[in-house]
């Protein structure tokens, strides 16, 4: 083939295919033989394969290759600043990541307010990018891109959001993160407790179980007990499992304490012995359970007790003491579920710790514990149509009550020293010896 043909083909070759000014626009230092040496079919579809790249980036919607071979041609055969505008990386981007990140409603402090705003602008939304967002956001080779090019991310309808570098040594402690929670229990305000904390556990900042005895018990003085049930129902969510022996026993103790605080009448009552039941019910879930049944809260004395303490004091406060002929319908559904849960407290028996020598904490959380026990058991023994299964409770009360009595005495914890069951069995025992101390003086007189 002789020299003049070769360079007809040649320009042929370039005036009949379009794309390879636009594969230089790609690949500058390419050079026209180079292009030609690889053919017409291989550029042909890497820029086909390309097409289908910038598709998923401008979030273009491209359904077959013919279509694309189209798009392309006509996309490419525009003019040179069509050209430049669309080869531009996408300026607004939708939120494509699976994570909720939480809004805040307004609370009276100011404080609070603040706070939380910025950790769901520093933090929150940040963290629940898509992971190709979260690079640009955290990779320090995407920061001057990111500076000169903004991206703006849809996270919602109405909210825009726009990518800045960020480095994660300089996100908030996780110090910060937990001084606003302490923040919100001392305004005594939950109402952005479950946000917050979803919010938290998507970021990566760990809540430890420490920390969640903490809030239960804020919660709790605070009357907002049923926030803590919407945590746990939620706990793939909030990190709340009630798995864990020290959060249940926190937690039951607390819903025993609402029903001292309200001296087992009225709705405090009965409000405590549902959301014991809900929390009951979530337990039997796996991811509230413990593989291990002699420590899995569910099966724990506590937790039975507390249920049993409840509906007998439920079914005391509507109904008052009842005598064993009475057969109405509601005091037949009352007594049936005080004898399930004796039942269930008489089988869990062999796991009660009444005695031993337990160190300072153990002997705070033996004694939560047997103070629910005793007085479910003390309880249910004022309840006749549960006699039958009652009965064995008489000799367990009079076994238990001078040891826990003994460990009040010296067990120093304000939470339990202030306890009204704990006060009047101590008041009993002190009066009890009171009078057996002046019969004694009498005799000898």
């Amino acid at each position: 083939m002789s020299e003049s043909r070769v360079l007809a083909d040649r320009q042929n070759f370039r005036q009949d295919f379009p794309f390879l000014q636009t594969t230089r626009l790609f690949f500058p230092r390419l050079s026209f033989d180079s292009i030609e040496l690889l053919g017409r079919q291989k550029i042909y579809g890497f820029l086909i394969g390309l097409c289908y790249t910038c598709s998923s980036l401008l979030y273009i919607n491209i359904p077959s290759t013919t279509m694309a071979q189209t798009a392309m041609s006509r996309l490419f055969l525009q003019s040179s600043s069509v050209r430049q505008s669309i080869l531009r990386p996408a300026q607004v981007r939708n939120f494509g990541s699976n994570a909720v990140i939480p809004t805040f409603t307004s609370t009276p402090s100011t404080e609070l307010n603040e706070a939380l705003q910025r950790f769901r602008e520093e933090v929150f939304i940040p963290c629940g990018l898509p992971v190709r967002q979260q690079k640009s956001v955290f990779k320090p080779r995407h920061a001057k891109k990111l500076e000169t090019e903004p991206i703006v991310v849809k996270i919602s309808e109405t909210e825009d959001y726009t990518l800045t570098p960020k480095k994660r040594h300089e996100l908030p402690t996780k110090k910060e993160a937990m001084d606003v929670l302490h923040i919100m229990v001392t305004a005594g305000d939950f109402s952005n407790l479950i946000g917050y904390v979803s919010g938290l556990k998507m970021s990566g900042y760990v809540i430890s179980n420490n920390r969640w005895e903490y809030i239960i018990r804020k919660a709790s003085m605070a009357g907002k007990l049923n926030i803590i049930y919407e945590c746990a129902r939620q706990g793939h969510r909030t990190g709340l499992s009630l798995a864990d022996q020290n959060v249940a026993r926190i937690l039951f103790f607390e819903l025993h304490q609402t029903a001292t605080r309200a001296k087992f009448q009225g709705k405090e009552t009965s409000e405590a012995l549902s959301l014991a039941q809900d929390f009951a019910a979530l337990m039997q879930g796996k991811f509230h359970s413990n593989k291990d049944v002699e420590v899995d809260p569910k099966h724990q004395p506590f937790v039975i007790a507390t249920l049993l303490e409840l509906a007998t004091a439920k079914a005391m406060a509507k109904a008052g003491p009842v005598a064993k002929d009475q057969e109405q319908p509601p005091i037949v559904q009352k007594t049936a579920l005080i004898t399930d849960y004796a039942q269930k407290l008489d089988a869990s028996w062999s796991r009660i710790k009444i005695t031993g020598p337990p160190g300072r904490a153990e002997l705070v959380n033996r004694v939560r514990e047997n103070l629910i026990v005793l007085n479910a058991m003390r309880m249910s023994l004022k309840w006749p149509k549960a006699s039958e299964e009652t009965q064995a409770f008489q000799a367990r009360v009079q076994e238990m009550e001078p040891i826990l009595v003994d460990q009040l005495r010296n067990v120093r914890n304000g939470q339990l020293t202030d306890d009204l069951v704990a006060q009047k069995l101590l008041k009993t025992a002190d009066e009890l010896k009171a009078e057996a101390k002046a019969k004694k003086a009498a005799a000898k007189a």
